[in-house]
C-alpha cells in the first residue's frame, strides 16, 4: 500500500473516532439527567458494597483476632481450610441444605398450578400459602422446634399415640436427621416466594396456546411439557436463582433449632462464618469463608443466569 492508501485510513479512523465522540456527547447532553440520578447509586455501590468486598477479599489473607493489627499470614488461611476435616463437613452440609432450593421448586410449582385450576376462594388460597413466608424467620423457626420437641411437642405426641414411635426421639440432636428436619423446616418456610413467582407466570400465558393444545387433544402432562413448563422456565430460573442465594447465605434456621450441631453435622459454610465471626472473633478466618461461600454463590448463580439469558436470547430470535 502507498503512503496515500494509509493517510485515507488514518483519516477515515478519525472520522469514525469523532463520529462516536459526537454520538457520546449528543447522548450525554439529552440524557444527562438519567445518568445524574445513576451517580449516587454508584457511589453506594463503590462505597457501601464493592469497597468492602475487596477489603474482605485483602482481609482473607490476615490473621485478625479483632484486636490490634491484622497480622499477613498469605495463603495460611486457604490452605488450613483445605486440610480442616470441619471444612469438608461443613461443604456437604452446605450441598445436602441447598437442596431445599428444588423442595421449594417442587412444592411451589405444584402449587401454583393446583390453584391456577381453581375458580372460586383463590384469594383466601393463596392467603392461607402465603402465611408461613409472611412469618418471620425467628417465629417459623420456634414454631418448629416446639413442633419436634421429643416431650412436650405434638408431633411426637400423636406419632406415639398412633403407635408409630414406641419412644421420642431427638430428631435435631441426631447427626442423621438433623439437617433433614432444618431442611424441610427452611422449605416449608420459604416455599411460598417461589408460588408467588410461579402464579404471575401462570397468569402471563396466553390462554390460546391452551385452546390449541385442546383441539389438537392433547393431554393435561402434554400439556404441561410442551406449553406451561417452557413459558415458566423463565421464572424458575429466576426463583431458583434467588432462592439459592437466600439458602446458601441462611442463619436463621440452623442456628435457632440446631446451633450448628450435633457437632458440626448441620454448620452449613454461612453458620460456620457466623461462630468465627461473632463466637470466637477471628475475622481473618471468618473472612476466607466469606470469600468461599461467596464464589460457591456465584457459582451457582451465574449458571443460572447464563441459562436465563440463553433463554431469553432464542425467545426473541
Amino acid at each position: 500500500m502507498t503512503s496515500s492508501d494509509w493517510t485515507i485510513i488514518d483519516r477515515a479512523k478519525s472520522v469514525r473516532r469523532y463520529s462516536r465522540l459526537d454520538e457520546i456527547e449528543s447522548v450525554l447532553r439529552d440524557h444527562w439527567f438519567s445518568y445524574l440520578l445513576v451517580v449516587p447509586i454508584a457511589l453506594f455501590l463503590v462505597s457501601l458494597m464493592w469497597f468492602p468486598f475487596m477489603r474482605g477479599i485483602w482481609m482473607s489473607f490476615h490473621k485478625w483476632p479483632f484486636v490490634g493489627e491484622p497480622q499477613w499470614v498469605g495463603l495460611d488461611n486457604y490452605t488450613f481450610l483445605m486440610s480442616w476435616d470441619v471444612f469438608f463437613i461443613s461443604m456437604k452440609a452446605t450441598v445436602l441444605f441447598a437442596t431445599t432450593t428444588f423442595i421449594q421448586l417442587v412444592v411451589a410449582l405444584a402449587a401454583a398450578l393446583a390453584v391456577s385450576q381453581i375458580s372460586r376462594f383463590k384469594s383466601v388460597i393463596n392467603g392461607v400459602f402465603l402465611i408461613p413466608y409472611a412469618m418471620p424467620p425467628l417465629v417459623s423457626g420456634t414454631i418448629w422446634v416446639y413442633l419436634l420437641e421429643p416431650d412436650l411437642g405434638p408431633v411426637f405426641g400423636y406419632l406415639t399415640k398412633w403407635g408409630v414411635l414406641a419412644e421420642s426421639i431427638y430428631w435435631t440432636a441426631n447427626g442423621d436427621t438433623a439437617l433433614a428436619v432444618i431442611t424441610f423446616a427452611t422449605a416449608w418456610t420459604f416455599w411460598p416466594f417461589m408460588f408467588i413467582i410461579f402464579t404471575a407466570g401462570l397468569q402471563k400465558i396466553p390462554d390460546e396456546y391452551y385452546e390449541t393444545a385442546r383441539v389438537y387433544g392433547a393431554n393435561r402432562w402434554q400439556t404441561f411439557r410442551n406449553i406451561t413448563l417452557p413459558q415458566l422456565k423463565g421464572p424458575i430460573l429466576v426463583a431458583i436463582s434467588i432462592r439459592m442465594v437466600w439458602n446458601l447465605s441462611k442463619v436463621s434456621q440452623p442456628l435457632q433449632m440446631t446451633q450448628g450441631g450435633p457437632g458440626y453435622e448441620t454448620s452449613i459454610l454461612a453458620v460456620l462464618l457466623y461462630n468465627y465471626t461473632y463466637d470466637r472473633g477471628q475475622l481473618g478466618f471468618a473472612f476466607t469463608l466469606g470469600v468461599i461461600l461467596f464464589v460457591i454463590t456465584f457459582g451457582f448463580v451465574f449458571l443460572f443466569i447464563r441459562e436465563f439469558e440463553r433463554e431469553n436470547e432464542v425467545g426473541r430470535a
